[in-house]
């Protein structure tokens, strides 16, 4: 067995950040009991869960950064006020029932609304692509996905995410 099919000494912590697992110390075990199998069974597999990884880290780095691509998820913005100018906007707007008769004050009210070109978030597409690679992950490491599910499950009935360490 050549060094480049060896885990690394941070694999297993990428490999808990990557598919969202507690820092528990029986998850820890499981992790490192799904590492030692893959090496066991398949040494040439950690080689392609290690670029699994280091693909998933680049994503966080980006996620992370951010940027003005990443602002533009907001894909609808309205807005309904009074015209700038207008009496609704000075506030002398019709009072009394016998006022609106007069004015129509739908007339002093605009309306904007604004789309962006690009209907899906940057952002978005890189969350989507993290999960495909910690999918992937999960086919290498096939004990985990009991974990996953119970992470998910459990995330779920409390409405937050567990508490994750890193």
């Amino acid at each position: 067995m050549s060094s480049s099919t060896a885990w690394q000494p941070g694999d297993q912590e990428a490999i808990r950040r990557c598919l969202r697992l507690p820092a528990t110390a029986a998850c820890l075990t499981a992790i490192a009991g799904a590492m030692a199998d893959l090496l066991r069974h398949h040494p040439a597999g950690v080689l392609s869960a290690r670029a699994l990884l280091d693909a998933a880290a680049l994503i966080e780095q980006q996620l992370l950064a951010g940027g003005s691509e990443q602002e533009q998820a907001i894909q609808k913005r309205s807005r309904s006020g009074p015209i700038a100018g207008s009496v609704a906007a000075g506030g002398d707007a019709p009072l009394q029932k016998a006022d609106v008769i007069a004015y129509d004050t739908a007339l002093l009210r605009e309306e904007s609304e604004t789309t962006y070109a690009n209907p899906t978030s940057p952002a978005m597409g890189l969350l989507r692509q993290r999960q495909r690679y910690a999918d992937q992950l999960l086919l290498l490491l096939p004990g985990l996905s009991s974990w996953v599910q119970f992470t998910t499950q459990a995330a779920g009935q409390l409405g937050t995410t567990p508490l994750l360490r890193g």
